[in-house]
């Protein structure tokens, strides 16, 4: 069933359920006849998908802020980091709005009897907030969505408290997932019903986690990798493209894919502001990536050029609408393309890394490295040939070349990471690879890096008695770094 049918779905009932409200009595002719009372709980989950999409993979976050600090994405004529008191507060409560659907179907599954609903909406919840805890450290968890406990101010949790938190619940609904535990209904936009893939989803993501905690909890992220690697019967993870947790837009107004909404061309003459970065597209020129035309078009002038950042970044004509690429049409120009939440090529570079970091004994680091190129290839439509032919040159092969192997797999994986930019902005302050440090002029004569964080929202600050004032916030966007980025020298 297409998306928009399902959206008729949740309209249709929604209505039936307000039909229901006929009067007998004095109570029920005070009762609002335009508020339902009773919602099925795949409806909200419904909403609950449909707002993750939205918040993190619209133009704002996606495209301009994480966009851009990954090194994946520019925006030309301003190119800088730019800062709004109410977009900033709108990232805030969009994350939270999502994670409130979330609870409130984990509510009505719990009620209904729905076990399979209620570990999907907690994965869900559990994958959105490892976002927001990302994006700002410290949040509110443990407290939030408990306003009818008298929670009114829920305290904020350490990054490491909140990943503890995290990686229980995804533990937890992986535990949950069965056959006999009731269908997703409707409102499953992402899956479909599929259980399996929910099951896989949800475990990737638990490797998601731990990979990027490694370096802050080295033993906690053993544990986690141990659970699921050693186990692959009970926990199974995503294997294959097929797997991919990717929301599939229906393609027709107002439904259509949201980088489409903001860049798409129908005539095929693109003149959007937003463009590729110098960072993404030097480093596929100099792999001689066949991914580079996916992700990209030739300029005016017939060749690959990203928008590069620094003091000159405004007077430089490279950075000019003629001589910047703008973004490939798999990507920016679909109406009925992708939000992607997780792929296959990430889950076997989680492997690749923790096979060479010994974080877990017994794997192949090569086979893993090679498997998550492979299947990122195939992905974006590369022929065998080209594949055999990429894996044969330069600094691609996993024991050629002259970078290490660590750097070949972080690099591959930031790369095959492309339009999950908040992901691939972790990962670059995670790893430091590849190195940006030219950033905007408006920050270039004091730091040296991308920012560090999203700045808290105004509302938060001035509304929750609880905000934690100890955390640092320079230039709005850079402070106190996240618990899990060891980078040093980086300011």
């Amino acid at each position: 069933m297409k998306i928009k049918a399902k959206i008729k779905i949740f309209i249709s009932v929604t209505l039936i359920l307000l039909a229901g409200s006929c009067t007998k009595d004095f109570v029920e002719m005070n009762t609002n006849p335009n508020s339902a009372t009773v919602v099925p709980a795949t409806n909200v989950m419904g909403q609950a998908i449909l707002n993750a999409c939205y918040t993190l993979f619209g133009e704002r976050l996606d495209i301009y802020y994480a966009g851009t600090w990954s090194g994946h994405m520019a925006s030309i004529g301003s190119g800088d980091y730019e800062y709004r008191v109410g977009i900033n507060n709108d990232q805030w409560k969009g994350m939270y709005t999502t994670m409130t659907y979330a609870v409130d179907a984990m509510r009505l599954a719990e009620a209904e009897g729905n076990n399979n609903l209620y570990a999907a909406a907690l994965t869900l919840k559990a994958y959105v907030a490892h976002k927001a805890t990302d994006m700002w450290g410290k949040i509110p968890y443990s407290e939030a969505f408990q306003l009818e406990k008298g929670k009114l101010y829920p305290k904020y949790d350490t990054e490491q408290e909140v990943y503890t938190q995290i990686l229980a619940e995804l533990k937890t609904a992986a535990d949950i997932f069965s056959i006999t535990g009731g269908k997703m209904g409707a409102g499953d936009f992402l899956f479909k019903g599929n259980l399996d893939k929910w099951k896989k989803f949800c475990n990737s993501t638990r490797l998601r986690v731990a990979i990027r905690m490694s370096s802050a909890d080295e033993a906690g992220a053993k544990a986690v990798l141990a659970d699921v690697l050693n186990n692959q019967a009970k926990y199974p993870v995503i294997t294959s493209n097929d797997d991919n947790a990717y929301f599939w837009w229906p393609g027709v107004a107002p439904d259509q894919e949201l980088w489409y909404r903001r860049m798409g061309a129908d005539n095929g003459n693109k003149t959007d502001q937003y463009r590729t970065s110098h960072f993404l597209i030097s480093n596929l020129i100099s792999l001689n990536d066949p991914r580079l035309p996916v992700y990209a078009d030739k300029n005016k002038w017939g060749i690959y050029n990203g928008y590069k950042f620094g003091p000159t970044q405004t007077s430089d004509t490279l950075n000019n609408g003629n001589n910047v690429s703008h973004i490939g049409n798999r990507f920016g120009n679909n109406k009925a393309g992708f939000s992607p939440f997780m792929n296959a090529a990430e889950v076997y570079f989680i492997k690749a890394e923790a096979y060479q970091r010994n974080l877990i004994a017994g794997g192949d680091a090569k086979a893993a490295y090679d498997a998550g190129i492979t299947i990122s290839l195939q992905e974006n439509g590369i022929a065998a040939p080209a594949i055999a032919a990429y894996f044969a040159q330069g600094e691609v092969p996993f024991n050629g070349g002259t970078t290490t192997k660590l750097y070949k797999i972080y690099l591959q994986k930031w790369i095959s990471l492309f339009k999950q930019s908040v992901e691939a902005w972790a990962e670059a302050r995670r790893t430091d690879v590849p190195l940006m440090d030219v950033i905007t002029k408006d920050y270039y004569a004091r730091h040296n890096r991308p920012p560090f964080r999203m700045s808290y929202a105004d509302e938060e600050k001035s509304l929750n008695t609880n905000f934690p004032t100890q955390v640092v916030e320079t230039d709005i966007f850079w402070g106190t770094q996240m618990w899990w980025d060891k980078r040093t020298g980086v300011r």
